[in-house]
């Protein structure tokens, strides 16, 4: 067998292109003792790893320069030398764009493996399941911390946390305003996902438009995007309410660069709260999010959509989707049918 991966050729200047990575091939790695081989199935492209690209995000460790690129992924163990892994075993964790991956279950390529569900595809738990139905989960219940007839507004609604976040958002009560990238998504929004109003932040102003749905203020807003849109709402809070960041999508192309906000002193004069927020904090409850939301994937009540890229080769096209929003649900990229059965 042969692995084929992406590895880094040069950092980026902006936004990044297939001329920042190189395609090589190599003959797939041998298992040692205490290890086993994982087949990639898919891969989840988020725009985080931007970052992994220059400073390393909140590590400070960016990938070096022939180092094949980072990346979450989801697959199958084919080979295995380990008592606790078995063939066949399906596992996720930081598979890199590679078909192959050798791991120990621990410091050399993490993994956890994944528990199969009724009525969820293999896909949905990497996403709904995963990590972007975990931050939406946590998000809300720890920090958003929803009173019935709150008006919530998400940005990066349409994508893998956001689309999770206005839904059980909308469950809890609340009424939901959304800003995504395109008329399509928020039509997806406003009509499948149940949100009170849509802001297209590419051909509306963002915050003429968030005081026309948002007459009374924002009590919880949710920013997966940061730079002018946290800004314009930060300009719009209502008396307490909750700020809770999570993403900033439009400032990864400009990472050690970040943008200031000029109207958090609405904060003092709102008697409002703004929290950080890392999903990896709440690691030892993942089940407890998983257990809730796997009965309303089941169900349909729980809606997502997928934007699947078929071939290893697409993962550059599919970071470069998702940092300028050109795609449409959770980014994927299907390496092999490892996971298929």
């Amino acid at each position: 067998m042969e692995n084929t991966k992406w590895v880094l050729a040069s950092r980026p200047d902006g936004m990044p292109s297939g001329q920042n990575f190189r395609l090589e091939r190599e003959p797939c790695p041998e298992i040692g003792d205490g290890e086993f081989l994982i087949e990639a199935a898919y891969l989840i492209v988020t725009p985080p790893l931007r970052m992994w690209m220059t400073s390393g995000g909140m590590t400070g460790r960016p990938v070096p320069l022939g180092g094949t690129m980072r990346c979450g992924g989801m697959g199958c163990v084919v080979k295995s030398n380990h008592p606790d892994y078995a063939v066949g075993d399906l596992v996720s964790g930081d598979l890199g764009w590679q078909r192959f991956a050798v791991s120990n279950g621990r410091d050399r390529t993490p993994v956890q493996r994944v528990k199969r569900r009724d009525g969820v595809s293999t896909t949905a738990l990497m996403h709904v399941l995963g990590s972007g139905g975990r931050t939406a989960y946590f998000g809300l219940t720890e920090f958003c911390r929803p009173k019935l007839g709150d008006t919530m507004v998400i940005s990066g609604a349409a994508g893998n946390v956001g689309s999770v976040l206005c839904q059980l958002a909308r469950m809890q009560g609340c009424r939901v305003v959304g800003i995504a990238g395109s008329r399509q998504k928020c039509d997806w929004l406003t009509g499948e996902l149940g949100c009170a109003g849509a802001v297209n932040y590419k051909e509306e102003d963002v915050a003429e438009r968030l005081a026309a749905l948002c007459p009374r203020g924002i009590d919880i807003f949710f920013d997966n995007v940061g730079g002018e849109t946290l800004d314009a709402a930060l300009g719009l809070i209502a008396q307490g309410a909750r700020v809770v960041l999570c993403g900033a999508t439009s400032q990864y192309n400009h990472d050690g660069g970040w943008y200031a906000p000029r109207n958090y002193f609405n904060l003092v004069y709102r008697q409002a709260e703004m929290h950080g927020f890392f999903v990896g904090n709440f690691a030892g409850r993942y089940e407890e999010a998983a257990s809730r939301l796997a009965p309303l994937v089941a169900s349909g009540a729980l809606k997502y959509a997928e934007d699947v890229l078929d071939g290893l080769e697409r993962a550059p096209q599919a970071l470069v989707h998702a940092l300028t929003g050109e795609h449409f649900g959770v980014q994927l990229v299907r390496v092999s049918g490892a996971a298929d059965a």
